[in-house]
């Protein structure tokens, strides 16, 4: 008697179960209601109910070393968004600068549909112009960076324990305050050229009067911002603002 032949192939059911189970641990199944996608969107949605006046049920306080890093990472993004600042404002004027020298230097075998020589004549006055404009906008931004700045100091203090203190808020010798000052005479002599320039060709003024007329426009656009700095500055940092950051 022969013995039958033994199937070499085990039942399909069995390598089916077999790979169910192997693969069970990795399996993601994005319909789930715990499913990764819909976590991340719960978290979203918990910042923009906060933002539109939600508020959640009481919680447990942060350990005070998670806010210490908290408030230390928040001062390495301030200092970072003022350098950054400073540094766009140097490059806008440095590239605008360059290309207006450029177009003063440029001979073109056709005319534009614009007139070359209007574009020659305008170039400058729009130059320092932007340039004043944008001056204004870092201006601010250095003074609400650097209020920003004032408080996060004044809780890493609180954090570590230090000793209560007027957190030094307008330091002629700081670095913020040098960026500021530079920003606030570049934008003022932008502004000083633009009006000079401009009150030639508007009111037909002599070359000695326009070149008055530009210095008094950048002394009064230096030293309206930094009075706009000094004011900004000291009276939204009072001593009873700040002690406010205990809470």
């Amino acid at each position: 008697m022969t013995e039958p032949a033994a199937d070499p192939k085990p039942p399909e059911s069995v390598l089916k179960h077999d790979a169910h189970e192997h693969a069970e641990g990795f399996k993601v199944d994005p319909t789930e209601d715990d499913s990764v996608d819909s976590k991340l969107t719960e978290i979203e949605m918990a910042g923009e109910e906060v933002a539109i006046g939600w508020k959640p049920p009481a919680h447990p306080p942060l350990a005070p070393e998670v806010r210490f890093l908290h408030v230390s990472r928040t001062i390495h993004q301030l200092i970072t968004d003022r350098n950054r600042s400073v540094g766009i404002f140097l490059l806008v004027a440095s590239v605008l600068i360059n290309a207006s020298a450029g177009l003063l230097k440029t001979e073109l075998p056709v005319d534009p549909i614009i007139s070359m020589q209007a574009i020659r004549y305008w170039c400058l006055p729009v130059t320092f112009g932007c340039l004043a404009v944008l001056g204004v906008f870092t201006s601010l931004l250095l003074i609400r960076t650097r209020i920003g700045l004032i408080y996060e100091v004044a809780k890493m203090n609180v954090l570590l324990g230090s000793a209560s203190k007027r957190v030094e808020r307008v330091n002629p010798l700081s670095i913020f305050y040098i960026m500021h000052l530079m920003v606030a005479v570049l934008g003022g002599a932008s502004a000083g050229f633009t009006w000079g320039m401009l009150s030639i060709n508007l009111f037909s003024a002599k070359p000695p009067v326009s070149m008055g007329q530009g210095l008094l426009v950048a002394v009064l656009y230096i030293v309206a911002f930094q009075a706009i700095y000094y004011i900004t500055v000291l009276r939204n940092t009072t001593d009873l603002k700040l002690s406010s950051v205990r809470g």
